[in-house]
């Protein structure tokens, strides 16, 4: 009997051993499917996060690249429009002192006539002012004007490059052809001219 209860003990000891064996493979098995599927969710999660960062790193060299050509280009537009107001003031300054050239009488007349047109009347009141302009040059135009036109020749030159300004006898109507009024009327259509003769575009 002793014999029989060490063999049934046995066999319990062995059917316990290989249930439990069966138990660690089965739990092996587990363990290492779990690993391989944790494995490949990273390898999933870590390719989405490179996808999205390689994504987000292009946009920003986008904007960044985009950033650096508006601002290059603001700069090149700041140093052409320096260079255009540097010419402006040199044609400025050629106006000033136009009372000294040959070019004066003629352009005189031209301002004061185109002025007394745009009023519109023949007893308007022209006044006239030139720096370094002497006051008989200034009264020689007085014979090229319509009849009835008052002349008066100011001592301060107009808006400081000089020019005309004519009114009617009311003063309701006043055209003002001072050249820095005739340059602000035109000053898109010149920073244009000026624009694309020096740089061509």
């Amino acid at each position: 009997m002793a014999e029989s209860l060490e063999k049934l003990h046995n066999r319990i000891l062995s059917d316990a051993r290989l249930k439990a064996a069966g138990i660690v493979e089965q739990a092996e098995e587990k363990s290492s499917q779990i690993v391989e599927e944790a494995k490949a969710q990273a390898q999933r999660d870590a390719n989405d996060i490179l996808s999205r960062a390689s994504l987000e790193a292009e946009s920003i060299r986008r904007n960044i690249l985009s950033s650096r050509i508006r601002t290059n280009r603001l700069r090149i537009l700041d140093e052409k429009n320096k260079i255009v107001q540097s010419v402006l003031r040199s044609v400025e300054q050629r106006l000033s002192d136009i009372a000294g050239t040959d070019q004066f009488e003629s352009t005189l007349k031209r301002l004061a006539l185109e002025a007394v047109e745009a009023v519109g009347t023949s007893n308007a009141l022209v006044k006239v002012s030139f720096r370094n302009a002497e006051k008989k040059s200034l009264q020689s135009l007085g014979q090229s004007l319509p009849k009835g036109t008052k002349l008066l020749a100011a001592d301060t030159p107009i808006d400081d490059l000089g020019g005309v300004v004519v009114n009617d006898p009311e003063g309701k109507t006043i055209f003002n052809n001072s050249f820095k009024a005739r340059i602000e009327r035109l000053d898109n259509q010149l920073l244009t001219t000026i624009s694309s003769t020096i740089f061509g575009e």
